[in-house]
């Protein structure tokens, strides 16, 4: 046991685990047990844009080895955790081979143990970094301050190699006003940021890494209770997330993105949600992956219809936003190690939408959750709509070869135009209604993006880059201006009376050449050096000088 004062001991006694469900009935593992309780507010919650940040947390987290046998006769071969404290979100870890079956219950507010609920392991490893022990996924108890645990294996008790965790979220100021209603259109639903929710980023000792590209999207449920409130979500996540990062020791939350039962988005894994970052939600297949974790067990309850909308609503925009079609398959390549139902090397063709237990070895996400796959990819699909009829995606396929494959997910650029960046060449493409779609690749990319885009004063492209007509160097001409590149010069923008005066002179073939800076003031106006001399523009001058 840790002597940190930032952990918080849990006793453990022999007796039996129950989780704390509301008031109703609902049937998990063939019992009766509380049904979601409805989501209550005093008043309308803000706006998740108008959420301060919350206060940083950091969760009180420990493990320990499970008391004496429970002597309850419907426990079987249980252990039992006991605390002053409520327990709030717990998980349960082992020695040697996976138990073929681990399951936990908690003591309800009636003092009767709910139905025992089956837990699923949780990946052994990030890609790259194995878990500090074997463990399944945090089930949320909440004021529970008793817990059993049993497991077997191969038809004998093997709870005697079972030890659980305690994690302690804490709370923050935005925990019972994080609500985001979903919103009506395909793009990104409101997200309750990192910030929003309370992440203590010092705990975050993975940096972002990212892959290419996203090809799929994988769904997930945390399992546990579905009976929390919308003001235990965000203390859930932030559970998750210590007991990921700290705990497991993978350094950052294992999802890309979290939803509760009522619709409400969490951002979950580090790096931007519009980016290919790597997260840590189905071992052997975490890259070109985007893990959706819904927040509940969904083994015998389906999954609210709030929930499920908001999951569609988010892979429609990963999806839709990188041209990947819900409804297609795709091949991916396993990684190994973790759970995975694949070796190291091994290609497997899945649905565009597949569950987790498509690749690895767990129930995830539930048997009631694989039956909703069909209604998340239809209404994945009615979101994306048709891909054929997107100018940017038509561009993309015309120039695939140099451009690569999408990388961030096509979204505005603030000028009535929208922009995909790809993985290739450093390319995107940018297009608005009245300029089409044009790609900006390479160097000169590069020095556009330097430059503000399209908000800089040369605007939208309006051709592909070229090469010039002396061969030697490569453009792209905008809506107000062009960039030049050589390998010698670099690139470098041309706009305004400058660029006239250098272009009625011959342009690169001039007397001046490829331009080899940008334009800077200067006492009386502004200049731009070329490879041999340099345009002066007086101020409020039309007509640019040689100096």
């Amino acid at each position: 046991m840790r002597s940190n004062s930032r952990w918080r001991r849990v006793g453990l006694v022999a007796a039996p685990v129950a989780l704390a469900m509301a008031v109703g009935t609902a049937v998990v593992g063939g019992q009766a047990v509380a049904a979601p309780a409805p989501i209550t507010t005093a008043g309308d919650p803000p706006p998740v844009a108008a959420l301060p940040a919350a206060r940083a947390v950091e969760p009180k987290v420990e493990r320990e080895a499970l008391g004496a046998p429970a002597p309850s006769p419907d426990s079987g071969n249980a252990r039992q955790a006991s605390s002053p404290d409520p327990l709030k979100l717990v998980a349960v870890s082992w020695t040697g081979p996976t138990p073929d079956l681990i399951e936990l219950r908690s003591r309800l507010a009636n003092g009767a143990f709910g139905a025992w609920t089956r837990v699923d392991p949780v990946d052994a490893e990030r890609d790259g970094r194995r878990a500090a022990f074997a463990s399944s996924e945090p089930v949320w108890v909440a004021d529970s301050r008793e817990v059993q645990v049993r497991a077997v294996d191969d038809g004998a008790p093997a709870t005697q190699r079972v030890a659980l965790t305690s994690i302690d979220p804490a709370t923050t100021s935005n925990d019972a006003r994080a609500t985001a209603a979903s919103t009506s259109s395909p793009g990104l639903p409101k997200v309750v940021t990192r910030a929003q929710w309370g992440a203590d980023e010092k705990l975050m000792t993975w940096p972002p890494e990212y892959t290419p590209t996203v090809r799929a999207v994988t769904i997930h449920h945390t399992a546990g209770t579905n009976a929390y409130t919308a003001a235990d979500s965000a203390a859930i996540v932030r559970g998750i997330y210590a007991y990921h990062a700290k705990t497991l020791g993978w350094g950052d939350i294992g999802y890309n993105v979290l939803v509760d039962r009522f619709g409400t988005v969490f951002e979950g894994r580090k790096g931007g949600l519009e980016r290919p970052v790597i997260a840590a939600h189905a071992g052997g297949f975490n890259r070109e992956t985007f893990g959706i974790g819904m927040m509940g067990d969904f083994t015998s309850v389906a999954p609210p219809a709030a929930q499920l909308e908001a999951t569609a609503k988010l892979a429609a925009y990963k999806l839709g936003g990188l041209y990947r079609d819900p409804k297609a398959t795709v091949t991916l390549t396993s990684a190994g190690g973790g759970t995975s139902k694949y070796p190291a090397g091994r290609t497997v063709t899945l649905p565009t939408v597949f569950a987790h237990r498509d690749v690895g070895a767990t129930e995830c996400p539930g048997n009631t959750g694989v039956k909703s796959m069909p209604a998340i990819r239809d209404r994945t699909a009615a979101l994306v709509g048709n891909l054929a009829t997107n100018p940017i995606r038509t561009k993309w396929l015309a120039m695939r070869g140099v451009l690569g494959e999408p990388s961030v997910v096509e979204g505005p650029t603030g000028q009535g135009a929208r922009v995909t960046r790809f993985s290739g060449s450093n390319g995107s493409v940018y297009w608005s209604s009245t300029t089409g779609a044009w790609s900006v690749i390479g160097e000169i990319n590069k020095r556009y993006d330097a430059v503000g885009a399209a908000s800089s004063p040369i605007g939208l492209p309006r051709t592909d880059e070229r090469t010039a007509p002396d061969g030697r160097g490569r453009y792209n001409q905008f809506a107000t201006g062009s960039i030049y590149w050589t390998p010698q010069t670099g690139a470098w923008p041309v706009r305004g009376a400058i660029l006239s005066t250098w272009t009625a002179a011959g342009s690169e073939r001039s007397a001046y050449g490829y331009p080899r800076s940008d334009q800077y003031a200067v006492s009386g106006g502004v200049r731009q050096d070329f490879e041999r001399g340099s345009l002066f523009l007086p101020s409020g001058a039309s007509t640019a000088r040689r100096v």
